[in-house]
């Protein structure tokens, strides 16, 4: 495809005219994971291996099928368990994803902590800042950081502005409610503003970063809508919607893929899952958790991500394009607190690589 056909597609998709499918633009179906703790856990001394023997486990998952990895850039991060992902830090594993010869999806917070529909702390350094030029500086830091990528030689393909950002970000000044009525048009004012700086900040056009937008609950379709329609009546320029799934908050996979069809029908964008996980092992924390409706085994495991993918894979016009798991790192190690006590990565107790990270293969 040349550079000026794959740029003629992607301003239609971009301007929603036509039906524009994934396939067609020529963007792949990408299978992967959010890595970002990764050295994290290997300065703890935890090591990964498949079929008994050890390795890289970029590599591993790259012989799994796997072809994306996401990292996720804090402002001023406290370096405090896995909340170490600082500038330096990240750009030190872009350069693994990228000689991996995998695509790499940078997940910028917008925070120096977790930012997500519960939760979006504006950074200690912003947090004073008067309105406008706050907006000024999300799209200095945004352009900053891209620039930097850059030189380093790690242009990230796919880049995300704010992580689950349902509820907006940057507290108070961009947060938005659904159950608003929409009756006062100044928050959402407020948050196209922010998003509009970050996004302008990322060149447009073939071989620079697609931008993905990324909301956190499928389970509920209407405020899905609801998001991606502001948007659109914003005039925000956006290339992929992004939906994180979690059976125990999202609810099953039928309605994961009723709500990929729609937004995929209604807004002509590539839409992909990305964050997904499901637990190998019992846990205390699933005790009470609904929808966990496939056993919580290595093999149950492997059968949810099987029906996630295709799932996705069926949203119509090939407008499906992507499945990233969450935080397959995690697995039990000394001297870190880990997620779900280890019950969701992708390798056993003993580091051994379980059958569900080969999602990539057995689901195509």
């Amino acid at each position: 495809m040349t550079a000026l056909k794959t740029a003629l597609l992607w301003g239609a998709l971009a301007a929603g005219s036509g039906a524009v499918s994934g396939a067609a633009i020529g963007m792949p179906f990408l299978f992967g994971a959010d890595v970002s703790a990764l050295p994290v856990f290997e300065q703890h001394g935890a090591s990964y291996k498949r079929g008994g023997k050890a390795g890289d486990a970029l590599a591993l998952f790259r012989q799994t099928g796997m072809n994306c990895f996401r990292l996720r850039l804090f402002v001023n991060p406290n370096h405090e368990g896995v909340v170490t992902n600082d500038l330096d830090y990240t750009l030190a594993l872009a350069k693994r994803v990228k000689a991996s010869g995998a695509a790499l999806m940078l997940d910028l917070h917008y925070s120096d902590t977790w930012a997500d529909p519960g939760k979006q702390f504006k950074p200690a350094a912003w947090a004073q800042l008067p309105f406008d030029q706050l907006v000024r500086q999300v799209g200095d830091y945004t352009r900053d950081v891209l620039a930097r990528f850059a030189r380093e030689g790690v242009t990230p393909e796919y880049i995300q502005i704010g992580n689950e950002i349902t509820n907006g970000l940057l507290w108070p000044d961009g947060r938005v409610e659904f159950n608003d009525g929409d009756t006062d048009p100044g928050p959402w004012e407020r948050l196209a503003r922010l998003l509009r700086a970050g996004i302008d900040a990322v060149p447009a056009g073939p071989g620079q970063p697609k931008v993905i937008l990324q909301i956190e609950n499928p389970g509920k379709r209407d405020k899905c809508l609801w998001f991606f329609r502001h948007a659109r009546r914003a005039g925000l320029r956006f290339d992929i919607i992004g939906v994180s799934y979690y059976p125990d908050w999202h609810g099953g996979t039928a309605g994961l893929r009723g709500t990929l069809d729609v937004l995929a029908a209604e807004f002509q964008r590539p839409v992909i899952v990305a964050e997904v996980a499901y637990p190998w092992k019992e846990d205390e924390q699933w005790a009470t958790r609904p929808n966990m409706d496939w056993p919580k085994t290595p093999e149950g495991q492997r059968q949810f991500l099987g029906e996630v993918v295709a799932a996705v894979r069926s949203v119509p016009g090939g407008l499906g394009r992507g499945v990233l798991y969450w935080h397959p790192e995690a697995v039990l190690t000394p001297g870190l607190s880990v997620w779900a006590g280890g019950s969701c990565g992708l390798f056993d107790d003993q580091g051994e690589m379980l059958p569900g990270a080969d999602f990539g293969r057995t689901a195509r």
